[in-house]
């Protein structure tokens, strides 16, 4: 059994980098025509999501230390795409949020995203599909039960 697992665990960990370039969009630049990477996308995502977070909610959401999220943060302001803002209840709190230009962009990732989902669903069958979601939203359950444990 343990070694059926690590046999397991080695297909895995060979098929992940790959489907996470597809999924996650790799060529994202091309996607948008714009000067973004990856890291940049999901950050300005959060912030889209989270509305006008804080800097240390952020980095709660995204994982990334505050010094990196600052880098961040500075490069997406400069871009035009994120502006920050002072907490009108605390001054020292700094908050972002996305502008006008940042939100199209995080709806043209959004859509080219389903694009490229749908383009992948569309070469399986019927049952192939059902058979990864429902494998996929179990892997999900557990993930996301254990993450749960830990905090």
């Amino acid at each position: 059994m343990e070694e059926e697992i690590k046999q397991q665990a080695a297909i895995l960990d060979k098929l992940i980098p790959d489907l996470a370039k597809v999924f996650g969009m790799e060529g994202l630049e091309e996607v948008l025509d714009i000067d973004i990477n990856f890291v940049q996308v999901q950050v300005l995502r959060q912030i889209y999501t989270l509305k006008e977070p804080m800097m240390s909610e952020l980095g709660r959401e995204t994982d990334i230390q505050l010094s990196t999220l600052t880098r961040i943060i500075d490069k997406l302001v400069q871009k035009g795409f994120v502006v920050r803002k002072a907490d009108p209840s605390d001054r020292r709190v700094v908050r972002v949020s996305v502008t006008s230009q940042g939100g199209d962009i995080v709806r043209k990732f959004e859509e080219a995203r389903r694009k490229k989902i749908i383009s992948i669903l569309e070469k399986l069958t019927s049952n192939e599909r059902k058979k990864i979601l429902q494998v996929l939203q179990v892997l999900h359950q557990r993930i996301s039960n254990e993450v749960k444990d830990e905090g």
